[in-house]
């Protein structure tokens, strides 16, 4: 049974409709602590009508602490109700803020790698321009010294020549100045 507002003032209204309201405002008179007892019939009758009160008053005390307790229930299971949204609402920017840091995160790491990928192409084209240019240096040197190599076995096969001229020349002379001696 779900108690609703409406219930609670319905109950309420039914309770000041009751005995219980006349019962409450009524001014308490303080007679003579001790009175003269009566006849036994007058006292069967009193004490039959303070029990029929008694017994309306314990009613309408049970019916307030019912509605008491309802009302208790009801405000309970209203902040239970409140507590539970207000941890879903929490769980749910949680998540929010966590998927947020996992998609900074990537996108840091995707940065990070396209930052590695663009220094390793950097690095790779120095190596190749510094691998192109050691080439080139060797390729100039290798040249030089092909060239220097040509120009000095040219200047020996040179010197060779002459020195034969010159010994030839040179017997020549000799075998001539024999010849007219």
């Amino acid at each position: 049974m779900h108690i609703t507002a409406q219930k609670i003032k319905e109950t309420a209204e039914a309770l000041e409709c009751t005995e219980l309201k006349s019962f409450m405002f009524q001014e308490p008179t303080a007679g003579p602590l001790t009175r003269r007892r009566r006849s036994s019939r007058s006292t069967g009758r009193s004490r039959r009508s303070t029990r029929g009160t008694h017994r309306s008053t314990r009613g309408t005390r049970r019916s307030t602490r019912g509605t008491r307790r309802s009302t208790r229930r009801s405000t309970r299971r209203s902040t239970r109700g409140t507590r539970r949204s207000t941890r879903g609402t929490r769980r749910s920017t949680r998540g929010t803020r966590r998927s947020t840091r996992r998609s900074r995160r990537s996108t840091r790491r995707s940065r990070r790698s396209r930052r590695s990928t663009r220094r390793s192409r950097r690095s790779t084209r120095r190596s190749t321009r510094r691998s192109r240019r050691s080439t080139r240096r060797s390729r100039r040197s290798t040249r030089r010294s092909t060239r220097r190599s040509r120009r000095s076995t040219r200047r020996s096969t040179r010197r060779s020549r002459r020195s034969t001229r010159r010994s030839r020349r040179s017997t020549r002379r000799s075998r001539r100045s024999t010849r007219r001696s």
